[in-house]
């Protein structure tokens, strides 16, 4: 694909256009009729990590800083997040992550393009709301993990491994996994060790045309980013792993035209030149996967919902692709989705349906093929300040106070019921195969769930599934139906069904989710 600078303004939580319409809701009320036995077991069951969903946190976030227990800030966010099963936070705040100094809790947004060490103390450094130290208790509050993505476009070596000394020393501080810089791959980051050895390269500053692949092409532009990340981040990984020898580090994977909204050009420059110099000395990939570049509302000029959720049937293909150029130089090494959403600006999605049915295939697809984890962009991005989802956005929630829930948050709510730490997760082949993405769960205490998403836009579709799905007795159910998208516990219809009535198949409207659940 032909490289053009991007301007990424989901790195900055005040910077969001708001423009668009609202699309008409959907309704998607799901009507159960049926179950049975015609279908096949899809790729072999897959035994999910301790925190298979995690969500983007940025040291930005004021509204998450807002600890209060009188229903503003975290004291919303809090139990909705545990009870979507969230697992893992990864602070950093994407691009934010390489112009963010953790000891000072500022950030140089106001200094570029010229940052240094000495910005975070200058005048055009900027306190951030969210601190290290809040996070981590904040994380620890619901159960979850950290992945902190450490400052390698404007840090050091020493800052980083300062950091993961600190983590490691300091009760409630742990982190899970830390990563050497966000997409290095990426003439959007800041990235001031492309100045020196080996690159040399002068006068890059992000976001402009002064990029390595816009003066040398594509191939050999990003093996100059390539060459120079494999070269200085080594210096992070060792020092980083001297301050902490139990630390799992990683590194970014770069995807190709399979991404529009977060693709490099000649990726597999950058993936071998990164694996082969330092393969050795990490313990997984992150993969940031954004399928779109489109802002505002969806059809038009832009992707339809159905061709949004059309791609989720390439997830199993692209995780199979980034498994097999990884075993060539570390099998060891496992993959995370760090970041994951429909586009990489802000859109409607999160406003309509089929921001929930891609939350939640996304998530399940991933997993199911076998990734580390999956983490939503972004808890909440100030594109929607009122209680309702108007505008343009990509969260969980608004930042309104208090927040109010969007529709990616039912999706990763839905997925939950199947993605739980070390359950079985596997796909199914059903009578539709090709409008209907379906996942079954063998959950720690053995019991058994079915997640059926229809991602036919127009039409509804019955399904048959096999028995050895093992739904059995009477079933728990779950719904989802977008009508009152702002309301947690009206978007949801929930219920109950005799798996010995559902003998024929199970009737799903036009871009949907239901769930099903052995008792």
């Amino acid at each position: 694909m032909t490289y053009r600078p991007r301007h990424r303004p989901r790195r900055r939580r005040a910077l969001y256009a708001a423009a668009g319409t609202i699309l008409a809701l959907i309704a998607a009320v799901i009507v159960l009729t049926a179950t049975a036995d015609n279908g096949a077991v899809g790729a072999a069951p897959v035994e999910l990590s301790a925190a298979p969903l995690g969500v983007n946190v940025s040291p930005s976030d004021g509204v998450y800083a807002a600890n209060t227990s009188a229903g503003g800030g975290a004291g919303t966010i809090q139990p909705l997040l545990k009870a979507a099963g969230i697992g893992q936070l990864r602070y950093g705040g994407g691009s934010y992550a390489d112009i963010y100094d953790w000891q000072t809790n500022t950030d140089a947004s106001n200094c570029q393009p010229d940052i240094t060490a000495a910005s975070f103390t200058s005048g055009c450094a900027v306190s951030d709301p969210l601190g290290f130290s809040q996070f981590s208790r904040q994380a620890r509050a619901i159960g979850a993990d950290s992945f902190v993505t450490v400052n390698y476009g404007s840090g050091t070596p020493a800052e980083a491994a300062a950091w993961v000394g600190r983590a490691a020393r300091t009760p409630g501080e742990s982190v899970a996994l830390w990563e050497v810089g966000n997409e290095t791959y990426g003439c959007w980051e800041v990235n001031n060790e492309l100045a020196g050895a080996p690159a040399h390269y002068s006068g890059y500053a992000p976001s402009s045309q002064r990029c390595p692949q816009t003066t040398q092409g594509d191939a050999a532009g990003t093996q100059t980013l390539a060459s120079s990340y494999a070269a200085n981040a080594q210096r992070f990984l060792r020092a980083m792993k001297a301050a902490d020898p139990s630390a799992r580090i990683g590194v970014p994977w770069a995807l190709g035209d399979e991404a529009q909204g977060s693709g490099v050009p000649a990726s597999s420059e950058w993936n071998h030149t990164v694996l082969g110099a330092d393969g050795k000395d990490i313990s997984f990939v992150d993969v940031h996967y954004y399928p779109f570049t489109f802002s505002g509302s969806t059809g038009g000029a832009n992707p339809t919902d159905q061709q949004i959720l059309r791609v989720l049937r390439q997830i199993p293909s692209i995780q199979a692709s980034i498994r097999t150029e990884l075993n060539t130089y570390d099998p060891n090494a496992s993959v995370v989705v760090g970041e994951a959403g429909v586009s990489n600006n802000a859109t409607m999605a999160s406003c309509t349906p089929v921001g929930a049915l891609f939350a939640a295939g996304d998530a399940l697809s991933w997993l199911a093929a076998g990734v580390e984890s999956v983490d939503w962009w972004d808890l909440n991005s100030s594109g929607n300040t009122a209680s309702r989802c108007l505008q343009p956005d990509f969260g969980f929630f608004t930042s309104s106070a208090p927040p109010a829930t969007q529709t990616p948050y039912y999706g990763y709510l839905l997925a939950s019921l199947l993605a739980r730490p070390h359950a079985q997760l596997s796909t199914l082949v059903t009578s539709h195969p090709s409008d209907v993405l379906a996942f079954q769960s063998v959950l720690p205490d053995g019991r058994r769930a079915v997640a059926l998403i229809n991602i036919n836009t127009r039409s509804a579709r019955t399904v048959t599934l096999p028995a050895s799905g093992g739904l059995s007795g009477t079933l728990r159910t779950w719904s989802y139906s977008a009508g009152k998208q702002n309301s947690a516990n009206s978007a949801i219809v929930t219920g109950t069904i005799s798996a010995t009535t559902i003998a024929h198949g199970v009737t799903l409207p036009a871009e949907s989710i239901t769930i099903l659940k052995t008792q």
